[in-house]
């Protein structure tokens, strides 16, 4: 299997059993294929990053759609390409000071990713957004110049509550 292979928890269409169904999708129109890692605290302190999921351009890719985290960081590479000047590069969108366990040649998914672990090493990651409400709706944009990220959070409204 390759580093790039599509991951197997990928949801593909998983049922939900309520009609405020939660998502985590990546969104790409950057015009190479990107792969995206996630990370995620657990309610132990701990932390568990997954990856990688392939997100082709002009598309949009979901992670497992019964993830509902209450923090989310991700990390995003391009394939290599050549860029103007014929140079072999890959393009990564990530953050600073926040580093999760990852593993360069295949998928993974590691608990306590807050460390090195197993054959990981550890890579920055960006932060989409802390404090989820457990049924929000994510989506991280990479744009077409390369550079640029839009992330959006959406949380169904409450129903008013009745006397």
């Amino acid at each position: 299997m390759t580093r790039f292979a599509t991951l197997a928890f990928v949801a593909a269409g998983c049922a939900a059993t309520s009609s405020a169904q939660a998502s985590i999708q990546f969104c790409n129109q950057f015009p190479q294929k990107i792969y995206v890692a996630i990370a995620y605290p657990q309610d132990d302190n701990s932390w568990v990053s997954r990856g990688w999921i392939e997100v082709d351009s002009g598309y949009c890719s979901e992670f497992d759609s019964a993830l509902h985290p209450s923090a989310l960081y991700y990390r995003a590479e391009s394939v290599p390409f050549r860029n103007t000047h014929g140079v072999s590069v890959t393009q990564i969108w990530s953050g600073s000071g926040h580093q999760f366990a990852i593993w360069e040649n295949d998928n993974f998914n590691y608990w306590n990713a807050q460390q090195k672990v197993l054959n990981s090493s550890l890579a920055d990651f960006a932060l989409v957004a802390d404090g989820l409400a457990p049924d929000a709706t994510v989506t991280v944009t990479i744009e077409q110049d390369g550079v640029h990220t839009t992330k959006s959070v959406q949380t169904p409204p409450r129903p008013n509550a009745t006397p």
